[in-house]
């Protein structure tokens, strides 16, 4: 029975320690191994079986990761979480299928693979029994709620992504709700791909600095704060599923009429299972939290307990209900904490979890989920510590008679470490966080942002502010903030909106930190030129003619390219625009001399670059000799058909149309041939003059997943638009525009359709497309740079005097832009309002005072 004390209070509490009634010593000792006494955890024979395979797991592991690292390639990670991958973007890894079958195994065996295969049941299990070696028997900890969070993180994990993608985008879309801006949005899967081989196996796993603490925290932290199975309980969201499979599963652990309730069972049992009670109780083990780790039926010393199949547990009736509503109600006097507190627990748990995952940028969510749940244990145990008169832990005492004793201090300071350092890693999440939101509802692309035609609404520039601000006080205090340096994402968004607040040379600054110490692409390279250009344009040096400032903007581009092929040579599109700048400027011993390199022979990018190098002065011959090489290395490839495209794309640029249309027909025969792949191709016969031949691959294109996105809509109808038949081109480009939500989606695919009804004298599909338009720029009036672009569609269409109107209204709407004044002048001067016309001028000129002023 266990004892009752009296609290402070004067009212009775269980004693968390539950006595056992157990044989003599003489049984003990000949049935687990030992020299007599009491069973202990680790210490029957199953044990050092189970220990011999877990070893051996752990073998594995380290063998996989040797023999990554001599060849160069292996099997992805055999981690479950790799799931999460799968379900997100449809990358089918070796994590995705363990998952699936240990899925399988559980229904049957129950939690055979927690027990006896879980690498992180080994680093527990070592780490009770080195505990249990010094004297320190891990005691579980309990509670009512906390034990619901893995239940929740696994929905998060392996549920949550897949309903986004199937119920909750489907019903946003039907009710015409924008997706959230504070939920991450997720993308339809059009095609599954292979990831089970990778090049790159420790691309997803934490770097050595927090995957040390991780072991440590998930090992001996877990075990002396939460129990034997501490992380397993509190901390791994696979629970979710493995214990409502494991309640279905048949094979169970069984009791015969042998059994004498000595409870040697329960002693042994690693799992935080009661044993002893499941089997008298049930004539089984019911709880879900068993990891047949088969300790309690090597324990026993009259055999009365064996593995077997039978009936579930799930429906399970008491054999004797009286007895168990007893036990029951035992069960529900043993937790740790009053309701109340774990209430208080609950929502701490919750803000450390947060405050915790991507600590640093590297704290992973499992980790997280460790560390939360020995922090709330520790907090809530410095409660208790300064409110009672007498605490311990283990063999420790942290309170005597009102007196904190030095243990008692370390508990309150580990404590109070975690609620500032929550504080602080949280208010850093929150920053970025916030930054992030107002990102997701930024609409304008990154390209517009340098054209000179941009000015941010009111509306736009609070917020690029606020997020200046959030981002700036998110980064590491070297750089002025509270938290930790941001990471290349982060650093992007900053400069984004210092971009939108026109500062392009803290917005260079930004973005040129992570194009040198990050892992950029050919285009953000390119977006860096451009800022530095914008840059210059708002703060000429002085003395400098427009030839001599073009001369300086050119150089300084430059400059940031060549700074960034030093960094990473990989960027072979920068190679190829500093190549031909060489060659323009009659370098020819420069610009072949950016060629002069043997680290890229196995890389076809590569050679499409140097094809574009020679095809730009006019070397035709080695221009098809490299798209050749290129094309050789094309099976050397996962996926070759984007690669045959690319070299085809290329192949047309230098009018070697047939040799284009070769490569595009093998694309479309290869078994990676996607939807896109068979669209590129009806590209290319169009643009090579073969127009049914186009239209042919666009119609199967049509048929085929992944095309249902407005933009691949758009390209079809663009393939499919000729003259007389262009009926399904306008069905595709309606049904585009309607679908889309993003603005300068929309004016795109409206400028496609306005085009081509200038081009094709087709008047309705003219009037369709400038009706798109009207509707964007009456949906996003703070958006200037739409309807600036819709009044020169309304120009280019002949409409003159609409035009007019909506470049007035811009001009009038954005009250400090001088371009627009300037444009609506040279529509006065063309329709033949010279008076108007110098009002604007005089008004363009009052703004250029301004900004100079300013």
């Amino acid at each position: 029975m266990a004892k009752h004390r009296t609290n402070d209070t004067g009212s009775k509490e269980i004693d968390q320690t539950v006595s056992l009634p157990v044989l003599d010593s003489k049984q003990s000792g000949t049935r687990c191994g030992s020299k007599g006494g009491a069973p202990t955890m680790g210490r029957t024979k199953i044990a050092r079986w189970r220990a011999g395979v877990l070893i051996t797991v752990n073998v594995l592991m380290i063998a996989h990761l040797i023999q990554w690292l001599i060849m160069g390639m292996t099997i992805s990670p055999i981690e479950p979480s790799e799931a999460m991958e799968t379900l997100e973007v449809g990358v089918i890894n070796a994590g995705a299928v363990l998952f699936l079958l240990t899925f399988l195994s559980t229904l049957i065996l129950g939690r055979f693979f927690c027990g006896w295969l879980c690498h992180v049941v080994a680093l527990q299990d070592l780490c009770a029994y080195i505990m249990n070696s010094i004297g320190i028997r891990p005691k579980p900890f309990r509670s009512r709620l906390l034990i619901y969070f893995p239940f929740f993180l696994g929905m998060y994990m392996f549920v949550w992504p897949t309903f986004k993608r199937m119920a909750l985008a489907p019903l946003l879309k039907s009710n015409g709700i924008h997706w959230p801006a504070w939920l991450r949005p997720v993308e339809p899967i059009h095609e599954w791909s292979n990831g089970l081989v990778v090049d790159d196996f420790w691309a997803t796993m934490p770097p050595w600095f927090i995957a040390v603490p991780f072991l440590f925290i998930c090992g001996f932290a877990a075990v002396y704060f939460l129990g034997a199975k501490g992380f397993c309980t509190y901390g791994c969201p696979y629970a979710a599923f493995f214990k409502p499979m494991d309640k279905v599963a048949p094979v169970r652990i069984h009791v015969n009429d042998d059994c004498k309730q000595c409870g040697y069972c329960t002693s042994v049992c690693t799992s935080n299972v009661r044993v002893s009670d499941e089997v008298r109780d049930f004539g089984m083990v019911v709880d879900a939290g068993c990891m047949k780790t088969l300790d309690c039926i090597s324990a026993c010393p009259n055999d009365a307990l064996s593995l077997g199949f039978g009936k579930p547990a799930l429906g399970a009736k008491p054999i004797s209900p009286e007895t168990y509503k007893e036990s029951k109600e035992k069960r529900s006097r043993r937790f740790d904490m009053t309701l109340g507190e774990e209430l208080f627990a609950s929502v701490l748990f919750l803000w450390f979890f947060f405050a915790t995952r991507g600590l640093l940028d590297a704290v992973p969510m499992l980790m997280a989920g460790g560390l939360a749940a020995i922090g709330v244990m520790i907090v809530m145990t410095s409660v208790k510590l300064i409110r009672k008169p007498n605490a311990r832990m283990y063999s420790y005492s942290l309170k005597l008679q009102g007196k904190i004793k030095p243990a008692g201090f370390l508990i309150i300071l580990m404590a109070l470490g975690f609620l500032v350092g929550s504080a602080w890693s949280g208010n850093a999440r929150l920053m970025r966080w916030k930054g992030d939101i107002a990102f997701a509802k930024s609409k304008v692309p990154t390209s517009t942002l340098v054209r000179a035609e941009f000015q941010p609404s009111e509306t736009m520039r609070k917020r690029a502010k606020a997020a200046v601000r959030a981002y700036q006080r998110a980064d590491s205090p070297e750089n002025g903030g509270l938290g930790w340096s941001l990471n290349a994402e982060h650093r992007l968004r900053l400069s984004y909106f210092l971009g939108v607040l026109g500062q392009y040379d803290q917005s260079l600054d930004e973005l040129m930190t992570v194009l040198i110490d990050g892992n950029p692409t050919d285009e953000l390279v390119l977006q860096a030129g451009q800022l530095s250009t914008m840059a210059i344009h708002q703060n000429p040096p002085e003395g400098l003619d427009s030839r001599e400032l073009s001369a300086h903007q050119r150089k300084a581009l430059l400059d940031i390219y060549q700074q960034a092929l030093d960094a990473h040579p990989n960027l072979h599109a920068i190679r190829t625009e500093l190549s031909r700048a060489a060659l323009s400027e009659g370098d020819v011993e420069k610009g072949q001399a950016y060629w002069a390199i043997d680290s890229y022979d196995n890389d076809p990018r590569f050679f499409i670059a140097k094809a574009r190098y020679a095809g730009f002065g006019g070397n035709m011959v080695d221009a098809k000799a490299e798209l050749e090489r290129a094309y050789a290395l094309v099976d050397t490839l996962d996926r070759p058909a984007g690669m045959q495209i690319d070299i085809a794309r290329s192949a047309l640029q230098y009018q070697m149309n047939e040799y284009a249309l070769e490569l595009a027909q093998e694309a479309i025969e290869g078994e990676s041939a996607t939807a896109l792949t068979w669209l590129a191709a009806g590209e290319i016969a169009n643009a090579s003059g073969f127009a049914d031949l186009g239209k042919q691959r666009a119609q199967q294109a049509l048929t085929m997943s992944g095309v249902d996105r407005p933009m691949v809509q758009a390209r079809a109808a663009g393939v499919l638009m000729q003259p007389g038949e262009t009926d399904r081109a306008r069905e595709l480009l309606t049904d585009a525009a309607t679908r889309s939500i993003d603005p300068f989606e929309i004016m795109f695919i409206a400028q496609g359709m306005c085009r081509a009804g200038l081009g094709l004298g087709d008047d309705e599909m003219l009037d369709l497309g400038l009706g798109f338009w009207s509707q964007v720029v009456e949906d996003y009036p703070g958006i200037y740079v739409i309807r600036h672009d819709y009044s020169s569609m309304l120009y280019q269409a002949g409409r003159s005097d609409e035009a007019l109107a909506q470049m007035t209204r811009v001009a009038e709407l954005d009250s400090t832009n001088p371009v627009y004044p300037k444009l609506v002048a040279q529509l006065h001067l063309i329709l033949g309002n010279t008076d108007e016309q110098q009002k604007w001028l005089e008004i363009a000129s009052q703004r250029e005072s301004a900004l100079k002023d300013d």
